[in-house]
């Protein structure tokens, strides 16, 4: 077969389509709407898994987060006291209290709402924090209750309208308090345990629970395991340790709650990945309807020419030519199909971003699009092309 039959092959085909051409659009519908659902689907679900990665990106897998219960049932009994319990566990790394809550932070440039945390000053090494400005306070300033702030960079830029202002050692006030600022953190993303770094103001525990939030406050501790391979049992002397703290006898209902933070983030990924492979399978259903599209209209195709297949096979026409030429049919229809998919996935995805959806686009998307939507158009092309190659030229010239 030489290349002036393929291209002889392809005007024949693309005129037997236009011929038909409202009919051959309604056919390629299934194709565009399975072949963009694969590409959206892909995107979002890789938007959903870094959104995950960058949410817990400032938490180890060893992280263990202890707050107080869900319900009001029982109230919580956690404080600082409970630290010298906690820290004679062999495996416990690193024990960071975290008390905070919104407050009214006043500037001479601006007024908002953020989160105040009073922690102590080991939470700087824990969350690995790096400064654009000044740095964080140490135990002096913990014991002393001095009162200083640490601005997050998404806080910095609110107040002062970048994320590096030259504001160290200015006042800033924290509902009633005038703190002085002694440190900007460097931009971060994601969380630590209950808190954004860059949506916050760190103060040492002491300042933060006598000046500014008190009994209001919402209190948690941020525990490091020493290794993956000890969390669980980590996680149980710390519940052991709580109880014991707290006097909780048999049968007591506990008045904290632990989490282990990877066991969160793979369950958080798993649900996402989840929910993408139940919209891909959407997607796919969707292609094989537009399959079955095609394949129903080829039918109708091959009976409607019936006539003009026999007298093309009665002038010398081979099965195969007139195979090839119903296959090329299904291909063009697909190929379309796939074409004008790919734009509305792009359409659609530009518009999400617009809209602030979480979605990546991913290269093999395209890729994975491209073969499941040409596998699933040849195969359901394939029967009716097979059918008009198999006609016998006598019958069909006597079809009307």
């Amino acid at each position: 077969m030489t290349s002036n039959f393929y291209l002889q092959l392809f005007r024949l085909s693309w005129k037997a389509l236009r011929a038909n051409a409202f009919r051959s659009f309604l056919t390629t519908l299934g194709i565009v709407i399975g072949a963009s659902t694969i590409v959206i689907v892909v995107g979002l679900g890789e938007g959903a898994k870094r959104d995950i990665e960058a949410q817990y990106s400032n938490m180890s897998v060893t992280t263990i987060i202890i707050n107080g219960p869900s319900t009001e049932t029982a109230p919580s009994k956690l404080s600082p006291d409970d630290i010298p319990a906690l820290t004679t566990i062999p495996t416990v790394k690193d024990v960071v209290p975290m008390l905070s809550g919104k407050v009214n932070v006043t500037t001479s440039e601006s007024t908002g709402s953020w989160t105040v945390v009073g922690t102590y000053p080991n939470f700087a090494d824990v969350a690995k924090l790096t400064y654009v400005k000044g740095g964080f306070y140490g135990q002096t300033e913990e014991d002393e209750h001095t009162k200083i702030a640490i601005l997050g960079a998404t806080v910095a830029e609110e107040l002062f309208g970048k994320r590096d202002p030259d504001v160290i050692g200015e006042t800033i006030t924290l509902g009633k308090k005038d703190f002085a600022i002694g440190g900007i953190i460097d931009y971060r993303g994601g969380s630590f345990g209950p808190i954004s770094i860059d949506e916050s103001i760190f103060t040492p525990y002491s300042a933060g629970y006598r000046y500014v939030l008190g009994k209001n406050g919402k209190f948690s501790f941020n525990v490091n395991a020493s290794d993956i391979s000890v969390l669980e049992p980590t996680m149980n002397a710390l519940a052991v340790a709580l109880r014991g703290t707290h006097n909780l006898g048999p049968g007591a209902v506990d008045d904290f709650r632990l989490r282990d933070m990877g066991a969160t983030v793979a369950s958080a990924q798993s649900s996402s990945q989840t929910m993408a492979i139940l919209l891909a399978s959407v997607g796919l259903i969707v292609l094989i309807v537009g399959g079955i599209g095609i394949m129903n209209i080829m039918y109708v195709t091959v009976s409607e020419r019936t006539r003009e297949i026999g007298i093309r096979k009665a002038i010398g026409a081979k099965d195969e030519y007139i195979m090839w030429q119903f296959l090329n049919e299904a291909f063009i229809l697909t190929s379309v199909g796939y074409l004008a998919g790919i734009v509305v996935a792009l359409a659609i995805h530009w518009l999400l971003i617009g809209m602030g959806v979480k979605i990546v686009f991913v290269p093999w998307s395209l890729i994975l699009s491209l073969v499941v939507t040409f596998a699933i158009g040849i195969f359901f092309g394939y029967a009716p092309a097979r059918k008009a190659a198999s006609l016998d030229p006598i019958e069909a010239l006597r079809y009307e």
